[in-house]
């Protein structure tokens, strides 16, 4: 049955692949059929002009017939084409989309899960600050730590607010790491 199925398949898909060809067979067809009934007229009767004229008038319309159907299949083969590569394209873009909303979605959560230690630990920081004395080493760590705090909750902001992600080599044990990409 499947292969009654597949027979089927193919002989529709003939016109598509090789309209010429169609096309070259029913135009020879048409033009023996027309000869032969030319040759019987003219052994039966006589033929002149325009009885030749009348037989093969339609031979050029075929052609014309013929070379138009090719032109109409081959821009429906284009569009097929053209509209297959704009779905493919429309596929990867909702795939990148969905990782976009799942690496949101992942730094909301990361967000939601680091920040409140930040907090914590710049109002350490800052009390720190107030109750320690001043020495010039310890004041330097203490800014080093609060600069790293920063630096972590602006990372944090960037991978939350940034619309396009961008991917860096990171070495190749570990392999690409997602970035935020800065647009200027």
């Amino acid at each position: 049955m499947t292969a009654i199925i597949k027979l089927v398949h193919s002989i529709k898909e003939i016109p598509t692949k090789y309209p010429a060809i169609i096309s070259g067979y029913i135009i020879y067809l048409y033009l023996f059929v027309v000869m032969m009934r030319f040759f019987y007229i003219a052994k039966h009767s006589s033929v002149n002009i325009y009885d030749a004229l009348e037989m093969f008038d339609a031979l050029p319309f075929m052609w014309l017939l013929a070379m138009t159907l090719v032109k109409v299949i081959h821009t429906r083969t284009k569009l097929h084409e053209s509209e297959t590569q704009r779905m493919m394209k429309e596929r990867e873009l909702e795939k990148k989309e969905t990782q976009i909303d799942t690496m949101r979605e992942v730094v909301k959560g990361l967000q939601h899960q680091v920040n409140n230690p930040l907090a914590i630990m710049m109002l350490t920081i800052h009390k720190v600050k107030r109750l320690l004395p001043p020495s010039p080493e310890l004041v330097g760590d203490i800014n080093s730590i609060e600069g790293e705090l920063k630096r972590i909750t602006q990372v944090l902001k960037d991978f939350s607010e940034t619309e396009y992600y961008a991917a860096e080599q990171i070495g190749k044990t570990l392999g690409a790491m997602a970035i935020p990409e800065k647009h200027a």
